[in-house]
């Protein structure tokens, strides 16, 4: 890390605790919103053990849901959404593939969540105009 990422970083850590508010805000409204959709499994909120920051804001659908994440994020794009995609299990990643690892190896969980999971906006700039937008269309789209 060099001198003036360090300083940058630093000069974040002053604005920590409103970003974490900010963060916890987004997430909060999401699962209000959505939690009429019970094909759409959400983050949780807090656990005995910790609070969740909603640094991203994913999404698995049901397995009821008749299309997977990568169609969902085509609809949603469609109507001015960005979305991103779960980060790929390991065991499927190509370059792991290649030199031999993980072969013959599955892991159910991680496949299920990488091909029905996404996440959607939760920049920090979102405002509550969005966030009920990108509500009402997931709405439209999975109910």
């Amino acid at each position: 890390m060099t001198n003036l990422q360090a300083a940058l970083g630093l000069a974040q850590l002053e604005n920590i605790d409103r970003h974490i508010e900010i963060k916890r805000n987004i997430g909060t409204k999401y699962n209000e919103m959505l939690c009429d959709i019970k094909e759409l499994e959400r983050p949780p909120s807090d656990q005995e053990y910790a609070q969740n920051i909603f640094w991203v804001y994913g999404l698995i659908l049901a397995d009821s849901v008749a299309f997977n994440a990568e169609n969902a994020m085509k609809r949603l794009a469609s109507m001015g959404i960005g979305t991103r995609p779960f980060f790929w299990p390991m065991h499927e990643q190509p370059v792991f593939r290649k030199i031999g690892m993980f072969d013959n190896e599955n892991y159910p969980v991680a496949e299920r969540m990488a091909r029905r999971g996404f996440y959607i906006p939760s920049g920090m700039a979102l405002t509550e105009k969005q966030i009920e937008r990108v509500a009402d269309v997931l709405h439209e789209i999975v109910l």
